[in-house]
C-alpha cells in the first residue's frame, strides 16, 4: 500500500487537512483550560493530598467537610494541604463529594433504582393487559445492576465532565469527517481525473485488488489519527486534569453512575476510540462507493461531505437542544433516542450510551442501542465496500 499513501500525501491540499485535524484536535480542549491550568494542577494537587491524609486518617465525609472550618478559624485562612487556602477548599469539597459517593451515595442509589424497577414490574403485572416489553426491560436491568461493583476512594481526575466534555462531540467531529472524505475521493477518483484508469484498468482481478489496497490505506491513516487523539486525550488528561488510577471500574466517575457495564476506566477509552473507528469506516465506505460510481471528485466531495454531516449535525442539535430546555425535553428526547439506533454518527457521543441503561424494543424484547447501532455500522461499512469492490471490477475501457 505505499503507492497509495504516497499518492494521499503527494496533495498539498491533504497535507494541509490533516495538519488543520491535528492542529484543531489540539486546540479544543487546551481551550477550555487556557489560562487556568496552573490554577488546576494545584487544585487536584491539593485534591491528591487531602485523599492520601483521609486514607491514612479513616476520615468519614462530615470530618472532611469540618476541615473547612478549620481553614477559616479565627478569621483567617490558612491552608492546610497547599500553599493557597482556595485551592485546599476546593480540594476538601472535592474529596468529601468522592468519599461520599464511593462509600455510600454510589450503591444506594443504585439500590434505589433496583427496587424502582421491581415496584414497576409488580405493579405492571397486576395488570390486565401488562407491558410485556416494560417487564423484559426491567428484569435485564435488574441482573445487570445487582452485580457488585467495589469502589474505591482513589483519585482518578478533577472536573471528569469537562474533561471527557473535551473531547467528544466536539467540532473536531466535523473535520476528521472532511479528513476522511477528501482521503477517500482522492484515491478512488484520482485514476479517472488524469486518464491513469487506461493503464490500471488492465483485469478485473488488478482493479478490484487496487480497490482494497485503497480502502485500508485510508482506514489505517484514519486509525493512526484516533490513535494520536487517545493518546493526546488521556497524557492531557494527566496533565490538566489530574487523571489516573484508568484500571478502576468506570463508575468511579459520578457521571458513569448508572452505567450497567462491569468496565474498567481504560476499557472504556479502549472502546470508545473502537467504536469512533466503526463510525468513521462508514464514512469511508459510503464516500468510497459513491466514487466507485461517480468518479467526479468535486461532487463526491459534496454529497458524502453533506451526507456524513447531516447526519451528525442533527444528532448534535437534538442533543444540545436536550440539554438546555426542559420544556422540550419530553419531545425531542424520544426522537434523539431513535437517531441513537440508526445513525452511525451517533456513536461518536458513546457516553449516552453507557450513562445508564440504554435499551430499546426489538421485536418485544430489550436490545441495546449501542450493540444495534454497531452492527448497523458495520453492516453498512460492509455492505457499501462489497458493493465498490463488485462495481470496480467492471473495467472501464480506454475507447
Amino acid at each position: 500500500m505505499k503507492y497509495e499513501y504516497k499518492k494521499l500525501f503527494s496533495s498539498k491540499l491533504l497535507l494541509i487537512m490533516l495538519a488543520l485535524t491535528l492542529a484543531y484536535m489540539i486546540y479544543l480542549p487546551v481551550r477550555e483550560v487556557w489560562g487556568g491550568i496552573e490554577e488546576n494542577r494545584k487544585t487536584f494537587q491539593s485534591y491528591e493530598n487531602i485523599i492520601a491524609k483521609a486514607q491514612a486518617d479513616n476520615k468519614t465525609y462530615g470530618e472532611l467537610y469540618e476541615e473547612i472550618n478549620n481553614i477559616f478559624a479565627n478569621g483567617e485562612a490558612k491552608p492546610i494541604y497547599s500553599d493557597n487556602a482556595i485551592n485546599d477548599v476546593g480540594g476538601i469539597m472535592f474529596a468529601a463529594d468522592k468519599l461520599q459517593y464511593v462509600t455510600t451515595g454510589f450503591e444506594s442509589d443504585r439500590k434505589e433504582l433496583v427496587k424502582g424497577m421491581i415496584y414497576q414490574n409488580v405493579t405492571e403485572q397486576q395488570k390486565e393487559s401488562p407491558d410485556k416489553y416494560l417487564i423484559r426491560a426491567n428484569k435485564k436491568a435488574i441482573s445487570q445492576y445487582n452485580r457488585r461493583i467495589e469502589l474505591e476512594f482513589e483519585n482518578t481526575g478533577m472536573n471528569s465532565s469537562g474533561y471527557y466534555s473535551s473531547f467528544n462531540y466536539s467540532m473536531w467531529e466535523y473535520v476528521m469527517i472532511a479528513f476522511c472524505v477528501m482521503m477517500t475521493v482522492r484515491l478512488f477518483t484520482l485514476e479517472y481525473t488524469t486518464s491513469a484508469y487506461c493503464l490500471v484498468n488492465t483485469s478485473k482481478r488488478t482493479v478490484q485488488d487496487l480497490f482494497l489496497k485503497k480502502y485500508l490505506a485510508i482506514i489505517s491513516i484514519a486509525a493512526v489519527v484516533l490513535l494520536v487523539q487517545a493518546v493526546f486525550e488521556i497524557g492531557f488528561g494527566m496533565y490538566a486534569y489530574g487523571a489516573k488510577n484508568f484500571s478502576l471500574p468506570l463508575q468511579q466517575i459520578a457521571e458513569f453512575e448508572y452505567c450497567p457495564y462491569i468496565l474498567s476506566i481504560a476499557e472504556f477509552y479502549v472502546i470508545k476510540y473502537f467504536v469512533r473507528l466503526i463510525c468513521y469506516t462508514a464514512v469511508i465506505s459510503a464516500t468510497a462507493l459513491i466514487a466507485v460510481f461517480i468518479k467526479r471528485p468535486l461532487i463526491v466531495n459534496i454529497i458524502s461531505i453533506i451526507i456524513s454531516a447531516s447526519g451528525l449535525a442533527a444528532n448534535m442539535a437534538l442533543y444540545v437542544a436536550i440539554d438546555k430546555s426542559e420544556k422540550s425535553k419530553s419531545a425531542l428526547i424520544p426522537i434523539y433516542d431513535k437517531l441513537r439506533i440508526i445513525l452511525p454518527q451517533s456513536l461518536l457521543n458513546i457516553r449516552e450510551y453507557l450513562k445508564g441503561f440504554d435499551c430499546f424494543s426489538l421485536f418485544g424484547f430489550p436490545c441495546s442501542r449501542i450493540v444495534f447501532c454497531i452492527a448497523l455500522a458495520v453492516i453498512i461499512s460492509a455492505a457499501c465496500a462489497v458493493i465498490g469492490y463488485i462495481q470496480s471490477g467492471r473495467i472501464r475501457r480506454a475507447s
